[in-house]
């Protein structure tokens, strides 16, 4: 036999060995774990890590079961998969976790009260992994004695420095952390319970975290979810992360190796955040953190959406923090949606960019900075804001600071853009766009159109607000659109008024669909009269009840039909100035008179689009309704094409289209 055929044998069968050892599991029952919550099986773990690492690598594999354990090593070539119902939680004793000097990376924080021990732990690792759908559980309330609740915060019960001193107690650390290693997955287990921070990287290369999902005890103070430290080629995509502190903290604060490891290249993508202080913090340490995209997330009920803190020390050296975008992310229930905040003179803040997102919030936008440095080419580009006067979850009244419903505030930004974003001090066209009655899968079909271009609609529900309608009207307003009632029966508002009494009206017409709102927590702001049907009296009414807003009706002003007979004394709606109202003003108006669109009605599309061109040129607002939504749409409904070229004309034209409640 040659030698080049025995060689390429060999060769063969060394692959065909390699492809066996990835393949091999390693079962931990096998190596004496009990997987009853109540033995301690941190060693029978760490001994099937050890043995997939000397074949080479391999998966050590948990089968559902409880797994009370101490610290646990990855090492190189090991996935760690927690099958369904696999549960490792953390041990409550001190000596069953590494010591804070095992490593000279690894930290801990006196101030915080916590220490340098870890659940999961990896050092100088490659080709690590977490998998599965089972949980670490980090057993967060074990490690705290009785406490009551921090009155400074919302609801903070454990850590913050709320034990005493002199008090002997024991607080593990980050629960998942790994330093200086490469190569490293998570994909869908849950991460829950964390003592403090959920999961630390710090000094890695590539990070791959796919539909994992943390669950921390939002009672306890310091739980950040993903902390990505002085970390490269970072991908997160699909995950939901509820925390007691920041959801993501992107960081540059190795003491020993920022200079050596910028955190650069990350990408955050379709990830849900529930969280007590920041959706994404960027900033603290003295590196880089650069080429960071934010792209498809949701920030719900945090304290503020994204913060960029470069500097906490006066006097030191802070964070480089450039080229950050942030596209497509909705931030709700939030006190400012960015800030942010720098307390030393060596720092950076630039080439920030925020484009197509919606911001909901008690303040604006706020920048500050001391007086020798200022952030640096910042845009905001295509955003909303939806002003709140409180938010569900932070009730107190003075939680949050002042209100205000500008955009941005605060101190000077060198090259600051802000393009076609609203609210503005430079008032620009509004279509004020709405939809009637109950064509609730028309409305919820076409909800990624409204996405594609970044507007807004306020749909008007009649009939009884049961289920269907209470499901409807909170996707709706999930997706930054505005919901508001059109009348139990959708009698006329005038009629019946006359016949029976504005107070009788108005508890068989419009109480019974406002209270089922008010039991369902959807906030009801604006009213939409059937058939356009009013009176001086209605308005009164509705102003007297705490409307923010009513809608009628042109009398007048209707579309005619460019290939047919024109109505008589009907005019192109572009041309009749009573149709149009200032943007400036529009927000005070309490009553927004519309046109109707729709075949019925004779709609000229081309009339239409020339509408939007005229708010543009203006600066004015114009209303426009319709009913359901679909292709082939007749009657008082708008066709799917005409939507998408209203759409279309108003963000070439820089024309914002909103719900009644943004006004």
């Amino acid at each position: 036999m040659k030698k080049e055929t025995i060689k390429m044998r060999m060769l063969f069968a060394t692959f065909l060995a390699a492809m066996v050892v990835q393949g091999a599991d390693f079962n931990v029952r096998a190596f004496g774990a009990k997987g009853d919550g109540a033995a301690k099986d941190t060693a029978a773990i760490q001994r099937a890590v050890d043995a997939a690492h000397a074949a080479g690598d391999g998966r050590v594999v948990l089968d559902a079961g409880t797994y009370l354990s101490g610290t646990i090593w990855l090492k190189d070539g090991v996935e760690l998969h927690l099958a369904k119902g696999a549960v490792v939680k953390g041990s409550p004793d001190r000596a069953d976790y590494n010591a804070n000097d095992c490593f000279p990376e690894n930290f801990w924080s006196d101030g915080e009260e916590w220490s340098g021990g870890h659940l999961v732990l990896a050092y100088k690792a490659k080709d690590v992994s977490i998998t599965g759908e089972g949980v670490i559980d980090g057993n967060g309330p074990a490690f705290f004695g009785e406490c009551e609740e921090d009155s400074r915060f919302p609801w903070y019960k454990y850590g913050l420095k709320l034990h005493p001193k002199d008090r002997s107690w024991f607080r593990p650390g980050p629960m998942v952390a790994m330093f200086l290693s490469k190569n490293i997955r998570l994909s869908g287990v849950t991460l829950a319970n964390t003592p403090a921070w959920t999961a630390h990287f710090r000094c890695c290369d590539g990070l791959d975290i796919r539909n994992v999902t943390i669950d921390a005890d939002r009672t306890i103070a310091n739980s950040d979810g993903f902390s990505i430290d002085c970390t490269r080629n970072v991908v997160v995509d699909g995950c939901t992360v509820r925390t007691g502190d920041d959801g993501f903290a992107i960081r540059a604060s190795c003491k020993l190796h920022a200079d050596a490891h910028p955190c650069e290249n990350i990408r955050i993508s379709n990830c849900d955040v529930w969280c007590c202080c920041y959706g994404i913090r960027f900033g603290i340490g003295t590196g880089t953190v650069r080429d960071v995209a934010v792209e498809n997330c949701r920030f719900h009920e945090s304290a503020n959406g994204i913060g960029f803190h470069p500097a906490w020390i006066p006097g030191k050296k802070g964070v480089y923090i450039e080229d950050i975008r942030v596209s497509r992310c909705v931030f709700k229930e939030c006190a400012r949606p960015v800030d942010s905040n720098a307390r030393s003179d060596d720092w950076r803040i630039r080439d920030i960019t925020f484009e197509d997102c919606c911001f909901e919030s008690l303040q604006p936008i706020a920048f500050s900075s001391p007086a020798s440095r200022h952030p640096e080419n910042v845009t905001f580009r295509n955003c909303t804001r939806k002003h709140l006067e409180r938010v569900r979850v932070r009730n107190r009244r003075g939680w949050g600071g002042k209100r205000s419903k500008k955009f941005i505030e605060g101190g000077p930004v060198t090259n600051l853009r802000i393009e076609n974003c609203l609210p503005s001090d430079e008032r620009k066209g509004v279509l004020v766009l709405s939809f009637d009655d109950r064509n609730f899968n028309d409305w919820v079909t076409a909800l990624p159109l409204f996405e594609k271009y970044g507007a807004h609609a306020t749909f008007f529900v009649c009939g009884p607000i049961d289920g269907e309608a209470v499901r409807v009207m909170k996707r709706l307003s999930e997706a930054g659109h505005s919901v508001g009632l059109h009348g139990l029966r959708h009698a006329n508002a005038d009629e019946a008024i006359a016949k029976k009494g504005a107070d009788l009206y108005y508890k068989e017409e419009i109480e019974p669909q406002r209270e089922a709102c008010r039991v369902a927590y959807i906030p009801i702001k604006s009213f939409a009269y059937p058939n356009c049907r009013r009176s001086d009296e209605t308005d009164a009414l509705f102003k007297r009840r705490g409307f923010a807003h009513v809608r009628g009706g042109h009398k007048g002003v209707a579309p005619y039909d460019p290939k047919g007979e024109k109505q008589e004394g009907l005019k192109p709606i572009h041309t009749v100035d009573r149709a149009f109202l200032p943007s400036a003003t529009a927000g005070a108006q309490f009553r927004l008179d519309t046109v109707i669109a729709g075949e019925a009605y004779h709609t000229d599309i081309e009339d239409i689009l020339k509408c939007i061109r005229r708010c543009a040129e203006r600066k004015e607002t114009f209303v426009l309704t319709s009913h359901g939504i679909s292709p082939n749409a007749k009657g008082i409904s708008m066709k799917t094409e005409w939507l998408e070229r209203i759409l279309a004309t108003a963000r070439e034209c820089g024309v914002a289209v909103l719900g009644f409640d943004e006004l």
